[in-house]
């Protein structure tokens, strides 16, 4: 997926602003309010895209009883995809292209440890892919692991300084993983620079606010 598409995956809310997006990845944090959602890099390759519905309806066509077929079709071609995905792989462990593939069909069902796998096998053939790099933190911190997450990001800004989606998802992170409005601050300054016309930036500098005033003595 290329870069421009994909400024509208946000989900959940962003104390209480940030809806309607694609990927459902509510987080709640009482000192905060509640959180934003991370924002992949490169997902939403998987189950929504791959795949399409099957046998869509005709014009005019009520298709009562169809969306069940429909869905049986689709998750046949998915798990179709998967297989083919995992043998392209163990025939070609450096096939990054499949690596990823599979990495980001993990991450969109949220199976993010699998995912997680997936990314370091990618990481070590191309350690310098940002994509992957910001999309191993989200599974990371979606596990738990706040602190690692934000690793990954740094080292995603050191090979990609101007990749504006790592920087949003740092200062997501860092806010509502570590309630550092200070790293996120930062963070959320970078992505205005990089990529002023993203939409939601002034609900992300209200969210600031209102962090800092839910918890006026963060970092």
């Amino acid at each position: 997926m290329n870069k421009d598409q994909l400024q509208f995956l946000l989900s959940g809310i962003l104390f209480g602003f940030l809806v309607g997006y694609i990927i459902a990845y509510a987080v709640h944090e009482p000192q905060v309010v509640q959180q934003a959602a991370p924002v992949p890099a490169a997902g939403t390759m998987g189950m929504g895209q791959s795949v399409p519905p099957a046998g869509g309806a005709a014009a005019g066509d009520s298709g009562g009883g169809s969306m069940e077929g429909g869905g049986d079709q689709m998750m046949a071609r998915v798990f179709e995809e998967i297989t083919a995905l995992k043998a392209a792989i163990e025939k070609d462990p450096k096939d990054v292209r499949a690596i990823m593939r599979l990495a980001n069909m993990y991450h969109d069902s949220r199976k993010f440890d699998q995912a997680v796998d997936l990314y370091r096998q990618a990481l070590a053939i191309t350690p310098q892919d940002v994509d992957a790099r910001t999309d191993m933190g989200i599974c990371l911190y979606e596990m738990g692991m706040a602190d690692e997450a934000i690793a990954q990001f740094r080292t995603s800004l050191q090979h990609g300084p101007r990749h504006w989606q790592t920087w949003l998802n740092l200062g997501i992170v860092s806010l509502s993983g570590k309630n550092d409005v200070k790293t996120a601050t930062e963070a959320f300054a970078k992505v205005e620079e990089i990529n002023p016309g993203f939409k939601d930036l002034p609900m992300l500098k209200d969210a600031l606010k209102r962090a800092s005033t839910a918890s006026p003595g963060a970092s």
